[in-house]
């Protein structure tokens, strides 16, 4: 049985410090990694949130509090007992905040908490988490010290059975490397929805994007912002498209540019597809009660286009840019309704 020593103080710290270039990076895929493993019940994420480096907010309450430290040579072994207490620090300081289901030390060091002996716990390829219970008892030693040692905080609200360690490889210039623990999870997660891997470097590249992009301030993403853009990825405007015919070279650059526009925004694609689809399946469900047949997908759009006319307008200036954007974007929407279908029920989207 471990036991905390608990100070009298109550001490609390600023935990929004600016990260190094390669410490937010690090901390942004880390923040990557996790959204995905806990996918399911996710609600939202934030990374550099008012408590922690990173806060997971998921169904029935729960959320959990990520501390990240990161170093470019991670076998490097001489800071690796004071980031433990660095990361320690800041996670006391988050349970003396707020409730919390879960408490996580996350790492790219080879060794995170400078084990004698760490090739079985620590030595691995793959993105690893183990409970303070899994662990040997020279590391849940290391962990208690560290909690023992820090002077003037309050530690009794400091759970270490929801405590846990986890580390991944994050190390080299060459990004198959860098990357392939955040690019094998997206891939799994592909392969549940029916993707192609082929889709995984490009939805790893809008997920870096959109969360590194604002580096040093706090970002949010709830599930769907996060899970959306497969479908946009898998429903690109294509060349041969027959919306294509009417326009020319010039034209259709700039249609395709503006749809690239609108489904990169962060608002309204989840809303505006379900939206959709729901109209085509009314449309056809009314039509055919009139037996008139099969209705087919451009009927649809030709008559009801002018539907979200009011909605896309602000994006778009040219009124027959305007037309044949909105009616590409309906033909794609409609034509991947399966892949949406498969997307929200892997991710148990609502």
């Amino acid at each position: 049985m471990y036991k905390i020593i608990p100070k009298n103080s109550e001490k609390m710290i600023n935990t929004n410090a600016s990260a190094s270039a390669f410490g937010w990076e690090f901390q942004t895929n880390a923040a990557i990694l996790l959204a995905l493993r806990h996918i399911k019940k996710l609600i939202e994420i934030k990374v550099e949130g008012k408590i922690e480096d990173i806060e997971i907010y998921l169904e029935e309450n729960k959320s959990i509090y990520i501390q990240a430290k990161s170093q470019v040579q991670p076998t490097l072994e001489k800071n690796n007992i004071k980031k433990l207490k660095e990361a320690m620090k800041t996670l006391v300081n988050a349970t003396n905040k707020i409730k919390y289901n879960e408490l996580i030390y996350i790492s790219n060091l080879a060794n995170p908490l400078k084990s004698k002996t760490p090739d079985y716990y620590w030595h691995s390829k793959d993105h690893i988490m183990y409970k303070f219970n899994d662990l040997s008892q020279e590391d849940k030693n290391s962990i208690t010290d560290c909690l023992n040692s820090l002077e003037d905080m309050d530690i009794s609200n400091f759970d270490l059975n929801k405590l846990t360690i986890s580390t991944f490889p994050f190390v080299g210039e060459d990004k198959r490397t860098r990357y392939r623990v955040i690019l094998s999870e997206i891939q799994n997660f592909l392969s549940k929805v029916d993707l192609q891997e082929s889709l995984a470097h490009e939805f790893m590249d809008y997920l870096q994007i959109t969360f590194f992009q604002n580096a040093s301030m706090s970002i949010k993403m709830s599930k769907k912002e996060i899970i959306w853009p497969l479908v946009v990825i898998k429903s690109n405007a294509k060349d041969d498209n027959s919306f294509f015919e009417d326009y020319d070279d010039e034209e259709i650059e700039e249609i395709k540019r503006k749809f690239r526009v609108f489904i990169n925004k962060q608002s309204e694609k989840f809303e505006f597809s379900t939206k959709v689809i729901q109209d085509y399946i009314d449309f056809k469900n009314n039509k055919a009660s009139s037996k008139r047949g099969k209705i087919s997908t451009k009927e649809f759009i030709n008559e009801c286009w002018t539907n979200y006319d009011l909605i896309i307008s602000n994006d778009f200036v040219e009124a027959e840019i305007n037309e044949a954007v909105i009616k590409l974007i309906m033909n794609q929407i409609i034509t991947n309704r399966n892949a949406i279908d498969k997307v929200k029920e892997a991710a148990e989207i609502k």
